[in-house]
C-alpha cells in the first residue's frame, strides 16, 4: 500500500512516519497542497492524508484539484483523509465538499489513524488494511 501524507508540521510528519513504520504501508511526504497535486499527478497512491490547513495552498484546495486530475484523466478514485483540529464541526462539512472521504481530528493516535484509514479505504470499495500484518 502507498500513501501519500500531506502536513506542514514538521513534528506532526514525524510522528505520523512513526506511527505507520510498522505497518509495512509506504508513504511519501508533501508539506503543502501545491506538493501534494504534483505527487499525485506522478504518483499513484491508495490514500492521502492531508491536513486541511497549509501554507502555499490549503488541504481543501489541493482536494479540489486531485478531484479534478482524477476526473480529467479518469484515474481511480483515491480516498482522502482529512486531518484537522479538534473542534472539527465546520471543518466535516468542508472536507466532504471538497472531495474528502473523512476527518481525523488532531492529536490522534495510531490506533485512530490506521481505523480512519482503514475506513476511508473500505469506503471506497477498497479491502482496507486488513492485509497488514503489523496492524493486528
Amino acid at each position: 500500500m502507498r500513501l501519500l501524507c500531506v502536513e506542514d508540521n514538521s513534528t506532526l510528519r514525524k510522528m505520523i512516519d512513526l506511527m505507520l513504520a510498522t505497518t509495512g504501508i509506504d508513504v511519501d511526504f508533501a508539506v503543502d497542497g501545491r506538493e501534494a497535486v504534483e505527487a499525485y499527478q506522478v504518483n499513484e497512491y491508495d490514500a492521502v492524508l492531508m491536513d486541511m490547513e497549509m501554507p502555499v495552498m490549503s488541504g481543501l484546495q489541493a482536494a479540489r484539484e486531485i478531484r479534478q486530475v482524477e476526473d480529467g484523466h479518469h484515474l481511480t478514485y483515491t480516498p482522502i483523509l482529512f486531518l484537522g483540529c479538534a473542534e472539527a464541526c465546520a471543518q466535516a462539512e468542508q472536507s466532504f465538499e471538497a472531495g474528502g472521504d473523512g476527518l481525523l481530528p488532531k492529536p490522534f493516535t495510531s490506533e485512530a489513524l490506521i481505523g480512519a484509514l482503514d475506513g476511508v479505504l473500505r469506503s471506497a470499495n477498497r479491502s482496507g488494511l486488513q492485509n497488514v500484518a503489523a496492524l493486528r
